[in-house]
C-alpha cells in the first residue's frame, strides 16, 4: 500500500496547499482524485512520488509510506522505481529526441539488460497502440502523442504504483478508450494506480474509488457539486459579408512529412467552429498557419480582405488571439500582472481604461490575488486562465484556441466559454480545438473534422456527429466532459 499520513505542505511557508492530509491506495486498485483547479492535486502527486520534498522547496511535514515503510530515506531514483509519475505537462518529462530512446531512458538508468530493454520498449509502445511512433522525433509529436509517449515511458520502468496527472486531457476519444484498457491491464498486474482528473467521465467507469481534494484534505466526492452551467446558442451568423478569415488550398510539411494537405475553409463573423480529429491529424498545425505563426508551403490565407502573408506580426496580433495547447509556451514574464499587461504593452494600447480592464478580467479568472506571483508557480489550469485573460483586452476579432479546457474545473471552463462568447457576440469568431462532443453540440455552430491533414467533414454539429457515429470515428461522438 502507498500511503500519505498527516502530510502538510506549503510552497511559501504561509499558505497551506495540503493540510494534514491522509490518503492511501492499494496495489491493484484504481483511485481517481478530482477537485477544483489549484486545490493541490498535482502537489499531492509530487509528494507521493518524492519530488516534494526531495527536489521541490517548501515546508513539508508528515510521512509517505510504502507497505508501512517510510520512504524518506530513499533518493528520488530509488523511489521512482516504485512510484512513477506522469505529469500534467508531458512535454516537461521528455528527455530525448527519439520516441524509442525516450521509452528506453528509464530502463537504461536502472541498468536492465540491452536485449530486455528492446523488448520492454516494443511492448510498452504496443500497449498504448503507438508502435508506429517508434522512430519519430519527440519534438514532432502532437500533444496527445506526447501524453501517450510518457505513459509508455513510465510503464517501461515497471513501477509498483503509477500516478497520472490529467492523463486524458490531450487524448482524443480513441486514446481515452485505449487509456482505460491500459489502466485495466496494469491493474491486473497488481499495480496501484492514482488518476488525477477533471474529466471524470473518461476514467470513472474503471475506478474503484473517486475522491475529491478540497481545503487541503481528501474528502468523499460529491457529484452534485460538479454540475456545469448550461448555456444555449442564440447567435446570428453574418453570411452576407465577406468571411472574417478564408484559407484556400493550404499545404504544409515538417521536412518530408506532410501535415496539412489541400485544406480550404472560411470563417464568418459570429461563428464558433469546433475543430476535431485524432491526435496528430493536423489541428494544432492548422491553427499555427491561420495565426501566422507558421507559413504554408503553398496556398493562401486572408484576414478579411488582407493577405496574412503580407501583414506584419503586430497587425496580425491586433486582429487575432491564439491560445496554445501547452500554457507554458505562452508565458514570458516574471509576475502574473506583467504577463497580463504584456499584450497591450506590445501593441501600444496601454491606457487607464485597458489597465482597469486587466484588473477586472483577472478577477473574473479568479487569479487576481496571485498578481505578484511568478506565473510558472500557478497550477496548470490557472496558467491557462492567465493565457486567455492576457490576450483578450485588445479585443481581437478571431480567437484560435487549442484545447483551452485542459486542466479546467467547472468555473474555469465557464470563464473561458464566457470570454469566448463575448468576442463572438461583438462580431468576432472562434475556432476551438476540442475532443468534447458535448461542447461541440451545445456551443458550436459548425464542426470541422480532420483526418491526416485534410478536412474529412465540415458541417453542422448534428450532421457531423451523426456521421461520425456511423464511421470508424464513432468514439468522437460518444465521449466528452459531462459532470
Amino acid at each position: 500500500m502507498l500511503e500519505a499520513r498527516n502530510i502538510s505542505f506549503s510552497y511559501n511557508g504561509t499558505t497551506l496547499v495540503l493540510d494534514s492530509l491522509d490518503f492511501y491506495v492499494h496495489r491493484g486498485e484504481i483511485v481517481v482524485i478530482t477537485g477544483p483547479t489549484g486545490s493541490g492535486k498535482s502537489t499531492l502527486a509530487k509528494c507521493l512520488s518524492g519530488f516534494i520534498p526531495k527536489s521541490i522547496p517548501g515546508e513539508f511535514s508528515g510521512s509517505i509510506l510504502i507497505d508501512d515503510s517510510d520512504v524518506s530515506n530513499l533518493d528520488i531514483a530509488e523511489l521512482a522505481g516504485q512510484v512513477a509519475l506522469v505529469q500534467q505537462d508531458p512535454e516537461s518529462q521528455i528527455c530525448t529526441l527519439q520516441v524509442s530512446d525516450e521509452v528506453a531512458f528509464g530502463p537504461e538508468n536502472y541498468e536492465i539488460e540491452v536485449e530486455e530493454i528492446s523488448k520492454v520498449v516494443n511492448s510498452s509502445l504496443k500497449s498504448i497502440d503507438a508502435s508506429h511512433l517508434y522512430e519519430r522525433a519527440t519534438f514532432e509529436l502532437s500533444g496527445g502523442e506526447k501524453q501517450r509517449l510518457i505513459i509508455a515511458a513510465m510503464i517501461a520502468c515497471r513501477p509498483r504504483y503509477l500516478i497520472l496527472d490529467e492523463p486524458s486531457s490531450s487524448l482524443d476519444p480513441r486514446g481515452v478508450m485505449q487509456l482505460r484498457e491500459i489502466l485495466r491491464g496494469l491493474q491486473s498486474q497488481d499495480i496501484g494506480i492514482i488518476v488525477i482528473e477533471h474529466n471524470l467521465l473518461n476514467i470513472q467507469p474503471i475506478a474503484d474509488r473517486v475522491l475529491a481534494l478540497s481545503g487541503g484534505k481528501i474528502i468523499n466526492f460529491d457529484r452534485t457539486q460538479h454540475k456545469e452551467p448550461t448555456s444555449l446558442k442564440s447567435r446570428v451568423i453574418d453570411t452576407t459579408s465577406s468571411p472574417l478569415l478564408s484559407a484556400k488550398n493550404l499545404e504544409f510539411s515538417y521536412g518530408n512529412r506532410k501535415v496539412i494537405n489541400n485544406v480550404t475553409l472560411s470563417v464568418q463573423n459570429g461563428e464558433i467552429i469546433g475543430l476535431m480529429g485524432s491526435n496528430g491529424s493536423g489541428k494544432t498545425t492548422l491553427l499555427g498557419l491561420l495565426s501566422g505563426l507558421l507559413v504554408p508551403d503553398s496556398g493562401t490565407i486572408n484576414l478579411g480582405e488582407s493577405s496574412l502573408g503580407k501583414m506584419n506580426a503586430k497587425e496580425i496580433a491586433k486582429r487575432t488571439a491564439m491560445v496554445f495547447q501547452n500554457p507554458n509556451h505562452q508565458i514570458f514574464e516574471k509576475t502574473v500582472w506583467k504577463e497580463q499587461i504584456l499584450t497591450i504593452n506590445a501593441l501600444e494600447m496601454m491606457t487607464l481604461e485597458t489597465l482597469q480592464q486587466c484588473e477586472t478580467i483577472l478577477e473574473r479568472a479568479d487569479i487576481a490575488e496571485m498578481r505578484d506571483r511568478n506565473p510558472f508557480s500557478l497550477s496548470h489550469g490557472q496558467k491557462r486562465r492567465l493565457n486567455v485573460s492576457s490576450i483578450m483586452i485588445h479585443k481581437p476579432k478571431l480567437l484560435l484556441f487549442d484545447e483551452p479546457f485542459i486542466g479546467q474545473d467547472v468555473e474555469g471552463r465557464e470563464f473561458i466559454k464566457q470570454t469566448m462568447f463575448e468576442t463572438v457576440e461583438d462580431g468576432g469568431a472562434a475556432i476551438i480545438v476540442t475532443h468534447d462532443p458535448h461542447f461541440v453540440a451545445g456551443q458550436c455552430d459548425r464542426v470541422i473534422f480532420m483526418e491526416r491533414g485534410s478536412i474529412l467533414l465540415d458541417g453542422s454539429p448534428s450532421s457531423v456527429l451523426d456521421r461520425l457515429s456511423s464511421t470508424r470515428y464513432k468514439e468522437f461522438a460518444d465521449l466528452g466532459v459531462q459532470f
